[in-house]
């Protein structure tokens, strides 16, 4: 005979394999971020303040100290004649950081670098010392053969190609299904069978409002006879208000959005007005507006009060500390804007050629600075280091030789990237007005070179228009299937993946055009494929682990901010309440009403994550993300185990149960799991809760929760929860 604590384990040992899951997954990689994060961060502080006195230029002058070498990464890794200067994963066993604190020696001996500078060499490390550095003499080009160079897939025209015939037409339901079945059955794979309507429909609300679908919309979609039902089902969603609040927040990861300074966790004050710039894409994407003009509305001046607010964007960025030289703060304003316009809007890594012309893609260190030259205005750096004055070298914008302001070469004027203008075309095209308005035309006067920038940046003929589409298609393409078309949303270079569907990718950045440059319109030709509605499987595994030919859907858990508000929604305490200043949900003052709103309007400082968020990987809000990392570690699994937070939601959740499902075992199971999963329990599922909660109330204490709430909080705990399938 089972006792009842036997009995009770029986009836949560969901909850055990799902920790034991969480265990056994292991923890993806960082991917090229890594690189990006050397050549901005790393390498430009080793040219300043190291390679005097260790480098191979050094010795070559009888002035290399220590036997130290710092300009290769061979050099680095082996140290000099003490111990190890670089031991990648482990910062308190390399020298480097002992001597940037001054702790024994002393790098550079002048003076101690600034805490925020030191804080990246220590990440750097941490994070495996990633260095593209091959010891070899770079070679450089006096001139860059453009022709060649526009022949990488990224940069050129796109193709008008149109959507193949297949020979089994019965499967397709939009052209976005002819590319993916040609694919699979050049690579002798087949697709899945569709999955049922209430795994679509949940998989649906998370995709284009974050949310779960309530009871009533189950019962309401399931029993559509309507053969439109799946369309008229996503056309309710994306007219659905809470649609702008999860697309957006996909867009502040791509805009490296936070609400502080960013410059030390001392130092980092709250900019009180950032909450706006969400508030304006929240709106942008509820009112469909079209992507070209958001683009344009976050580079050049508004004229309207959604597009002044989307100004913001250049300005999201971090700042160095006060106490910095003021021309250091200059150039770290202006290489952040760079770098994020290149990242968001590009998936070009421009910020790698502030040191020197790019060592992969052909972009020389001149087109960086012309594009500096575009935000020089902007960046509103005053002439003081703490309270003296420091004056700047600077009035106007320079190209910089080793991105040292100490090293000016020569004035430079605003442009572009030059490899993604149309032969012939030069960044003046872009610049200058004609009479009638026309850029490029008889010019009369000049632009503000920030209108110049937004057009060109959608020009689909001459400029940078065509790589827009395709980035921005490839990140919708990304969100709704756990993995773009091109792998590397933030690179599109020669360092980034290739695309598994370049026709694909093509043809939906032309539909794109087409539809005015409207986002709603390709989330239809997505979501109402057969390849969308695929159910998961493991079939092929073996052949493509990866799912890169889209051969079923892909199991994927929610990030950190929809995994909260499900809870808050499955609890009955989302409060549905809409823009407005950030809520700051750890201050005394904050009231619980308040404290239940949506994540997206929890307030995002930089160094301080919610740890709710933070235990789920929520975004480094430092730079421009493409895509997060997602860890399963034991500290997600405990906090779904321990937290307050999350057993005050079961409780809530409780409470909302007995509400609607009365006092019966059987109607409380049926409704939880209604409720979580936006389905009926199975039998055995079914059996195992209603044994437990008559196990629980016959031998509950005063001691223990009540039997409901540990089951609606082991209904929490499990896998299928936190995943979408």
């Amino acid at each position: 005979m089972q006792t009842p604590r036997n009995q009770r384990s029986r009836a949560l040992r969901g909850w055990s394999s799902f920790v034991l899951a969480c265990l056994l997954i292991p923890q993806p990689g960082l991917g090229d971020d890594r690189v990006e994060f050397f050549e901005k961060k790393i390498r430009p502080q080793l040219i300043e303040h190291c390679y005097q006195c260790h480098s191979a230029d050094a010795a070559k002058k009888g002035k290399l100290k220590g036997n130290l070498q710092l300009d290769t990464r061979t050099g680095t890794r082996r140290g000099g004649d003490t111990r190890l200067a670089v031991v990648p994963g482990q910062p308190g066993k390399s020298l480097l950081v002992s001597a940037l604190r001054h702790d024994g020696f002393e790098m550079p001996p002048d003076r101690q670098l600034p805490a925020h500078v030191i804080a990246d060499f220590v990440l750097w490390i941490k994070q495996g010392a990633v260095d593209p550095r091959d010891g070899k003499p770079a070679e450089r080009k006096n001139l860059i053969d453009w022709e060649q160079a526009r022949e990488h897939w990224s940069f050129q025209s796109l193709s008008d190609s149109p959507p193949p015939q297949v020979d089994r037409a019965n499967w397709i339901r939009t052209s976005v299904d002819r590319f993916i079945y040609t694919k699979l059955s050049e690579k002798g794979l087949t697709p899945t069978a569709t999955a049922d309507r209430r795994t679509l429909l949940r998989r649906t609300h998370f995709d284009l409002i974050g949310l779960p679908p309530s009871p009533q919309e189950v019962a309401r979609f399931v029993g559509d006879p309507s053969p439109t039902a799946w369309q008229d089902l996503i056309d309710r969603l994306l007219q659905n208000r809470h649609y702008g609040e999860r697309w957006a927040r996909h867009w502040l990861d791509v805009a490296r959005f936070g609400e502080s300074q960013g410059a030390s966790a001392s130092l980092n004050r709250i900019r009180s007005g950032a909450f706006r710039y969400r508030d304006a894409v929240i709106r942008a994407f509820n009112e469909d507006m079209p992507f070209d003009e958001f683009v344009a509305a976050q580079v050049a001046p508004g004229r309207s009060a959604l597009a002044n607010d989307l100004a913001q964007f250049p300005h999201l960025g971090t700042s160095l500390e006060d106490a910095d030289n003021p021309n250091d703060k200059l150039f770290h304003r202006l290489d952040d804007m760079v770098s994020a316009t290149g990242s968001a809007f590009l998936g070009l890594t421009v910020g790698c050629a502030r040191c020197h012309d790019h060592k992969i893609d052909p972009i020389p260190a001149e087109d960086y600075y012309r594009l500096t030259a575009v935000f020089f205005a902007q960046a509103n750096v005053k002439p003081l280091a703490g309270k003296r004055a420091v004056p700047l070298e600077f009035t106007e914008p320079h190209l910089l030789a080793g991105g040292s302001w100490k090293r000016p070469v020569r004035k430079v004027s605003p442009g572009f990237v030059t490899v993604l203008m149309r032969a012939g075309q030069q960044s003046e095209d872009w610049l200058e007005r004609s009479a009638e308005g026309k850029p490029g035309e008889s010019p009369s006067e000049a632009l503000d070179p920030r209108q110049g920038l937004a057009q060109w940046l959608t020009d689909v003929e001459r400029g940078a228009g065509h790589l827009l589409a395709r980035v921005i298609v490839n990140r919708l393409w990304q969100h709704h299937f756990g993995r773009g078309l091109v792998k590397t949303p933030n690179d599109f270079g020669r360092l980034g993946a290739k695309p598994s569907h370049p026709r694909l990718l093509d043809w939906l950045a032309g539909e794109l055009i087409r539809n005015d440059w409207r986002l709603k319109p390709t989330h239809r030709l997505i979501m109402n494929s057969a390849a969308y509605r695929q159910a998961s499987s493991d079939r092929w595994i073996e052949n493509d682990a990866d799912n890169q030919w889209v051969w079923h859907y892909r199991t994927r858990r929610m990030e950190a901010e929809i995994i909260r508000d499900n809870l808050l929604s499955v609890s009955g305490t989302l409060i549905p309440k809409m823009y407005g200043p950030s809520v700051n949900v750890g201050a005394k003052k904050t009231s619980q009403t308040e404290r239940w709103r949506r994540s997206i309007y929890m307030l995002a400082p930089r160094f301080h994550a919610h740890p709710t968020l933070r235990v789920f990987d929520s975004v480094d809000n430092f730079q421009s993300v493409g895509e997060r990392t997602v860890s399963t570690t034991p500290s997600s699994a405990l906090f779904m185990l321990n937290a307050p937070f999350v057993w005050q939601q079961a409780e809530l959740m409780a409470q909302r149960i007995k509400k609607e499902a009365g006092s019966g075992v059987e109607e409380q199971v049926d409704r939880i799991y209604e409720i979580a999963f936006a389905r009926p329990p199975t039998a055995e599922e079914r059996s195992l809760g209603i044994e437990f909660l008559q196990t629980a109330s016959a031998n509950g204490d005063s001691q223990t929760k009540p039997g409901l709430v540990q089951y609606c909080h082991s209904i929490m705990g499990l896998n299928e929860f936190i995943y979408v399938r």
